[in-house]
């Protein structure tokens, strides 16, 4: 039975919760201590699952605490953290960023963890970052600790379907937290959903307030920039819950196209370099059919056609071999949607300015 979370004591001892386990006080002061933050907006359906989860934290009781940043919810998330007895900070209106930026200042650990409120973490989640992050300490380059994210066991298949798409080179473009790597590496990014941070660097790096979606990739790549790493570890897997129908993949990656290209149009610099592929690609079968309209032969599209079917037909068997379900068959239209949502929001962020 998962315990929840008292009213008293925690790290600082100004009402900050300290998580219940039952496991006792065993080595009290031998382990660092941790803050996980995480950020929520009107997020009752999965949000409980989430603190569940990390109430259940095998890391000593009295060296982590969970933190929750708000954006202003209007269902009943704060019910929901108060059920768990954990801190609750409200940043009304604020994107991601800034209320990363504010589980961070509320911190005085000597680590900072973030998971999503769509994610649920292993129980052995702290102890594997913290133990990893230890393997680190004498590279000065290491400042935090990832890993991949997986979709929930109870998903439905289509949801199953598009994160082992997302395993796939094709469908992550090789990012170390998607695509399926089954080795230990140092990285240039992980997702925000699963890391770990060294509390130091946030004294001379922080999440960019104005940036609401994409503002791991930000961050990181200023870090990267200045000669930072991640460790990936492919073992700290957490469960993710990802997009449920097509229509929601194709929201979800449009802003993320148009995410990262006004990143990149920020630093001008290349921050990932695959994130103009969907969108070049959208211009060249564009200009396929122009000029196979023009000269009345159809030459170019065939061509790019069968690119895509290679393309898609390697992805589909790889997805085959992961899940053994014959609904890899609609992996051609997973890769289609993700890649033309992509695309068209790279598009718009290249040529539109924030709002």
């Amino acid at each position: 039975m998962t315990e929840r979370l008292g009213d008293g004591g925690g790290l600082r001892g100004d009402g900050g919760a300290a998580i219940e386990t039952g496991d006792g006080e065993s080595d009290a002061g031998s382990r660092p201590t941790v803050t996980v933050v995480v950020v929520t907006y009107n997020s009752v359906p999965t949000v409980a699952e989430t603190l569940a989860s990390l109430t259940g934290q095998t890391y000593p009781s009295d060296r982590y605490e969970v933190v929750v940043v708000d954006g202003g919810s209007t269902d009943g998330t704060a019910d929901v953290a108060a059920d768990y007895g954990v801190e609750f900070l409200v940043e009304e209106g604020a994107g991601i960023g800034a209320c990363r930026n504010r589980g961070i200042d509320r911190a005085e650990s000597d680590y900072v963890a973030f998971t999503d409120s769509d994610c649920a973490v292993p129980a052995t989640w702290l102890d594997s970052l913290v133990d990893r992050m230890a393997t680190y300490a004498d590279d000065e380059r290491v400042v935090g600790v990832g890993g991949p994210n997986r979709p929930f066991p109870t998903d439905s298949a289509f949801t199953k379907l598009v994160g082992s798409f997302q395993g796939t080179a094709f469908g992550s473009g090789g990012s170390p937290q998607s695509h399926d790597i089954d080795r230990e590496r140092l990285v240039r990014s992980v997702a925000a959903c699963n890391v770990l941070y060294d509390a130091e660097i946030f004294e001379r790096f922080r999440y960019d307030d104005s940036v609401n979606v994409g503002e791991d990739a930000e961050l990181h790549f200023r870090l990267s920039e200045a000669g930072y790493r991640f460790a990936f570890d492919p073992t700290i897997a957490v469960s993710h819950h990802l997009s449920p129908s097509l229509r929601a993949l194709w929201a979800k990656n449009r802003s993320y196209g148009t995410a990262m290209a006004r990143i990149q149009r920020r630093h001008g610099k290349l921050v990932r370099w695959y994130s103009f592929v969907p969108t070049a690609a959208i211009g060249s079968g564009g200009a396929a059919l122009a000029a196979d309209l023009v000269t009345r032969r159809a030459r170019y599209v065939p061509l790019l056609a069968a690119l895509f079917l290679v393309a898609s037909g390697y992805a589909a068997l790889q997805v085959y071999r992961d899940r053994g379900t014959l609904l890899a068959a609609l992996v051609p239209v997973v890769f289609a949607v993700q890649y033309l949502a992509y695309g068209v929001g790279f598009a718009e962020g290249l040529t539109v300015d924030d709002p």
